[in-house]
């Protein structure tokens, strides 16, 4: 016991010993003249030099993350078993087929859905664009609940092609699985 920790500490002063050689080994600074002290001979930067441009910089970083959180937001908007559903809905039913053709999907590059869809809350305040075949149009729906354990009471679920209104709440010969 008595050896292990004498090799400790033979161990430690030994590492000491090349630490401190090696810091006391390091290039030292060369002065020309060792009577001056050191200075800089150069001017400092100007703190307030560029501020348009730092401030341009962070305008565009926002706006830049403003933009992505609205995709991000949207994103989880299309995809929601809310939007899905009225979608298939829109897909397998005769007087929206008639109106839009068939092929039904989002109109547009980037699908928007817009207002408010909060299904933990119970606000469901949606409009989107679809687009078919033949024409496109635009899906409202609009539904909220009391409770959590409750069903959604539609208020308004309605597709609009060309000033023409329908509700999809009273269409009956839905086709189903």
């Amino acid at each position: 016991m008595l050896k292990r920790s004498l090799g400790l500490l033979v161990g430690r002063s030994v590492r000491s010993y090349y630490a401190s050689r090696v810091i006391y080994n390091a290039p030292k600074l060369v002065l020309k003249d060792k009577n001056r002290p050191l200075r800089i001979d150069r001017e400092l930067p100007d703190p307030n030099e560029g501020k348009l441009k730092q401030r341009l910089q962070l305008a565009g970083f926002s706006v830049a993350i403003v933009a992505a959180l609205m995709v991000i937001f949207n994103y989880e908007k299309t995809e929601s078993p809310v939007v899905s559903n009225t979608l298939y809905h829109l897909r397998r039913s005769p007087a929206t087929a008639q109106l839009l053709g068939e092929n039904i999907e989002f109109e547009g590059l980037v699908p928007w859905v817009h207002g408010e869809l909060n299904q933990v809350a119970g606000k469901v305040n949606i409009r989107f664009n679809i687009k078919g075949d033949k024409n496109a149009g635009v899906v409202r729906l609009i539904a909220d609940r009391e409770t959590p354990l409750d069903e959604f009471l539609i208020h308004e679920w309605s597709l609009t092609v060309n000033g023409n209104k329908i509700d999809l709440l009273s269409e009956e010969g839905v086709k189903t699985l």
